[in-house]
């Protein structure tokens, strides 16, 4: 009796890492796409030298809709292929993108994720705690040439300004792929 028991969980646990295998490869996959569009087109794009970052939106939106748990992976996993790309040092974008997830995570329990404007406020404050971290983490090793102030004022307001606006484009995109299960394939 107590084998039986064993080997019905078994196959569940192996079930779900199925799915959640799944799940992390594409979104390793829409990471991977999305670094490529921010690091050759969006330079076009650049409004008084700041360069929208699309992954932040995209871990933060994610982060919205799924519970905080998968969300720290989510912004592990993306941090961490920023860091390996784009990255000054392995770890900064990755302990960034990961405490912003957690935030935005936790704070989808107290706002409608159905209304727009919620994702849009997270993504705004969410932006500058994941710049203040970068801003630290690059100061902290190798030193800032300008200071908090100058930075909170030509950096981390406009850059959480482009990331409101931006994620009036992306929540959407986001959220209908998550009502239409784009994330969880079935496997039958």
């Amino acid at each position: 009796m107590k084998f039986h028991l064993k080997k019905k969980v078994k196959r569940w646990f192996l079930l779900g890492n199925k799915i959640h295998f799944t799940l992390y490869l594409i979104i390793i996959f829409i990471t991977i796409i999305i670094l490529v569009i921010q690091g050759s087109l969006l330079t076009f794009f650049i409004v008084s030298g700041i360069i929208p970052d699309l992954l932040l939106i995209m871990v933060v939106c994610l982060a919205f809709l799924w519970s905080e748990k998968r969300a720290i992976m989510v912004g592990i996993i993306a941090g961490f292929i920023q860091d390996v790309l784009f990255g000054p040092a392995i770890g900064f974008f990755c302990l960034a993108k990961m405490i912003a997830a957690l935030l935005a995570g936790l704070a989808s329990h107290e706002i409608y994720r159905d209304q727009i404007i919620g994702p849009m406020l997270t993504v705004f404050f969410v932006t500058f705690v994941h710049e203040i971290i970068i801003f630290y983490l690059t100061g902290f090793f190798w030193g800032n040439t300008f200071t908090f102030y100058v930075a909170l004022e030509k950096l981390f307001l406009p850059k959480a300004i482009y990331h409101f606006v931006l994620t009036m484009l992306f929540y959407p995109l986001f959220y209908r792929a998550e009502q239409k299960k784009f994330f969880y394939p079935s496997f039958k």
